[in-house]
């Protein structure tokens, strides 16, 4: 009877295949091959009740498995909620990024106030400082550099990173 089941268990994986689909989960999905799983189960489950259920044309075991697959998405997102360990308060976030900022600052400022710094690169960082979420068409812009010209003072500014703070940029 066992082995019986198992051969008739394969010919579901059609409409399991397409419940899968339906429900926007495919393969790049991290939960995938346990959704289908569970599926492939509650089939079982029911073949083992000795349910008749055909494998091909069969809306009413195909809406039955939809509506098991929405449940257990809902009780999985339930699940993340209520356990979900790795969202930090916004006050620990804040504080990490203007500790960030301001470390980033007193880089900035010592690269200035060395005597290496040229001044389109000095004009450069503080553009930097400035507007740091710009786009390199309208910082070059604003500058009045080619953007070539930009690159190239992004390298020697690298360099300067680079020997000041040992620092390597890829």
């Amino acid at each position: 009877m066992t082995t019986e089941v198992i051969n008739r268990w394969e010919q579901y994986e059609p409409i399991i295949g397409g419940v899968l689909k339906t429900g926007h989960i495919d393969w790049r999905n991290v939960n995938f091959d346990d959704y289908r799983q569970e599926l492939r189960l509650l089939i079982l489950q029911r073949l083992l009740a000795g349910d008749q259920l055909a494998p091909t044309n069969n809306s009413n075991l195909f809406r039955w498995l939809l509506w098991r697959l929405r449940d257990i998405q809902r009780s999985n997102q339930k699940y993340e909620e209520r356990h979900d360990f790795i969202i930090t308060p916004p006050e620990v976030v804040q504080m990490e990024q203007a500790f960030e900022n301001t470390e980033l600052k007193v880089i900035i400022e010592n690269l200035l106030n060395q005597s290496v710094c040229q001044q389109k690169i000095r004009q450069l960082l503080l553009d930097f400082m400035k507007y740091p979420d710009d786009l390199v068409t309208k910082r070059c812009i604003r500058l009045e550099i080619h953007r070539m010209t930009y690159y190239r003072h992004l390298k020697l500014l690298r360099q300067m990173i680079n020997k000041s703070y040992c620092i390597d940029f890829q």
